[in-house]
C-alpha cells in the first residue's frame, strides 16, 4: 500500500500545501514517491478553461439560480453572479447544481432541504460551498439530495443525504442528513480517483481499480442484495468484486464500471431496458433488475469508451472516437433516435405496450459526432462537441432543452440563442429539468 494511502486526509492537505510553497521539483518527487506500483488509476484533472455560466429550463425551487422571481428561462441565459469567478465546470443533480472554480472552489444553488447544497443561506442564488477551505476540488457528482466531491489529492467530501422509496433513509445509520461537506470517513484511508452519483446511491473509484458502493439498494444499484428490513445496511460502503476498473457512471437506478480492458459492466434496475443487456436487436429478454455487474455485449467492438451517464430509465455512451450510442426508455424521445428507428426496434413485431417503447441494445445516436462531453437529466440529454456546439434533446417540456419552445425533441438539434451567440460551450450539466452550460468567447 502507498505512503499516499497511509496518510490521513489532514496530513495529505498539509503536503500538497508545503510544496505549493517550496521548490516545485522536490514536490513532484515527493509525489512520485507516494505513487505504489500497485496503482493503475490517476486522480483526475479539472478542464483548463473557464467561461461563463448560462441557465435554462424550469426553476420553480431554485435550480436556474436567476433569484425567486425568474423561475423559466425557454433560452440559455447567463447567470450573471457566477461571472468574475472562473467557473470550468458545472454539475446538476435532480434538483440543484455545483459548480467548480479554476482554483477548485464550490458554489452551490437550488433544493437544499436534504443539505445537497453544502451551506445555509438563499437557495435561488448561487453561494459559495462551506467547510472546504484549503481544500482544491477537482470532481463533483450529484444525486437527488446528495453531493459529493473529490479534492486534488483523492480525499472524497460528501454531504446531504438519501432516500428510498418509503421515503428518508439517512446520510448514514447513526446521522440523518449531513448539512455540510466532511471527509467521508468509511474510505478517508482510500485515494479516490473517481466518484459517481445516482438518485440516492454513490460511487466511488480507487487508485486501485476497486469501486465501492453506498445509499439507497432497493433496485440492486449497489451491485449487491440489500435485505428490505436493513436497508440502512446500504449506507455502509462496500467494494464491489470487480477489479481493474478505470472509470464508473450512474443513472438515477443503475450503475456503470468501466475496465482497464474496455468492459462496461452494469447493475441495477432494468425495468426500461436502461442496462442495455439485449445481445440483439431482436432479444427482447432481459431481467427488470440486474443483481450483479454484467458486462454489456452489445457495445464490445465497437471501439473504446470514453465515459458513460444515464437518467432515470435511460442510458448513454461516449466513445473516445466521438460518437454516442443510447439504450432505454424512449417514450420521450430520451435515446436522440428517430422515431422510425425507435419503432423498428423497440417494437418491432411485438404489442406495443410489450416494452414500453424502450430499446436495450445499444444504438448509435445519428448525426451526431464529434462529441467532447455529455450528460444526462432525467429524461434528456445534451452534449459539447469538439468545436463547442451543444446540442439537445428528449423531454422538453420544462424548457429545460433550451429550444425556445416547451416541447419534446426526438433527435439532437443545435443549441442556440440570442444570449450564446458568439460562444463556444465548454461543458454541459442536465438535471431533472434544468439544464446548465460553461461557455466562452
Amino acid at each position: 500500500m502507498s505512503d499516499q494511502m497511509d496518510m490521513s486526509p489532514v496530513a495529505k492537505r498539509a503536503r500538497v500545501s508545503s510544496n505549493s510553497q517550496g521548490d516545485s521539483t522536490v514536490g513532484l518527487s515527493r509525489q512520485a514517491s507516494s505513487r505504489s506500483f500497485h496503482d493503475i488509476n490517476s486522480l483526475p484533472q479539472k478542464p483548463l478553461e473557464a467561461g461563463q455560466v448560462f441557465v435554462f429550463g424550469n426553476g420553480d425551487v431554485g435550480q436556474l439560480g436567476l433569484g425567486d422571481e425568474m423561475l423559466r428561462r425557454k433560452r440559455p441565459m447567463p447567470l450573471r453572479a457566477l461571472d468574475d469567478e472562473e467557473i470550468c465546470d458545472v454539475v446538476s443533480g435532480g434538483i440543484h447544481t455545483i459548480a467548480i472554480t479554476k482554483g477548485g472552489k464550490l458554489w452551490s444553488w437550488g433544493c437544499n432541504d436534504q443539505g445537497a447544497l453544502g451551506r445555509p443561506g438563499d437557495e435561488y442564488v448561487p453561494l459559495p460551498v462551506h467547510n472546504l477551505e484549503g481544500v482544491n476540488i477537482t470532481k463533483v457528482a450529484c444525486g437527488d439530495s446528495v453531493s459529493m466531491a473529490l479534492s486534488d489529492t483523492g480525499e472524497l467530501y460528501c454531504w446531504g443525504t438519501f432516500r428510498s422509496s418509503e421515503g428518508a433513509l439517512g446520510f448514514s445509520k447513526k446521522q440523518a442528513v449531513q448539512e455540510l461537506p466532511k471527509i467521508f470517513e468509511p474510505l478517508a484511508k482510500e485515494t479516490i480517483v473517481d466518484i459517481a452519483a445516482g438518485a440516492d446511491h454513490c460511487l466511488a473509484l480507487n487508485n486501485h481499480g476497486r469501486v465501492f458502493s453506498w445509499g439507497n439498494g432497493q433496485q440492486y444499484q449497489l451491485g449487491r442484495r440489500v435485505i428490505e428490513r436493513r436497508k440502512k445496511n446500504g449506507l455502509q460502503p462496500e467494494p464491489l468484486s470487480l477489479k481493474n476498473i478505470k472509470t464508473i457512471g450512474s443513472g438515477s437506478y443503475h450503475s456503470f464500471a468501466l475496465s482497464h480492458t474496455n468492459d462496461l459492466y452494469v447493475w441495477g434496475l432494468n425495468n426500461f431496458q436502461q442496462c442495455g443487456l439485449w445481445e440483439t436487436e431482436e432479444d427482447h429478454k432481459t431481467p427488470s433488475e440486474v443483481t450483479v455487474p454484467t458486462v454489456i455485449p452489445g457495445l464490445q467492438g465497437k471501439g473504446d469508451i470514453k465515459s458513460m451517464v444515464a437518467g432515470e430509465h435511460h442510458s448513454y455512451i461516449l466513445m473516445e472516437n466521438g460518437d454516442v450510442y443510447a439504450f432505454g426508455r424512449a417514450d420521450s424521445s430520451q435515446l436522440g433516435l428517430p422515431k422510425e428507428e425507435i419503432n423498428r426496434v423497440a417494437l418491432g413485431d411485438n404489442d406495443k405496450s410489450a416494452f414500453k417503447r424502450a430499446i436495450g441494445f445499444p444504438t448509435k445516436i445519428p448525426g451526431l459526432s464529434n462529441v467532447e462531453q455529455i450528460s444526462s437529466g432525467g429524461n434528456h440529454g445534451i452534449v459539447t462537441t469538439t468545436d463547442g456546439t451543444a446540442y439537445t434533446w428528449g423531454f422538453g417540456e420544462s424548457a429545460n432543452l433550451g429550444n425556445g419552445a416547451e416541447e419534446d425533441e426526438p433527435v439532437p438539434v443545435k443549441l442556440t440563442g440570442q444570449k450564446l451567440e458568439g460562444h463556444k460551450v465548454l461543458r454541459v450539466a442536465a438535471g431533472g429539468h434544468h439544464s446548465v452550460i460553461v461557455a466562452t468567447k
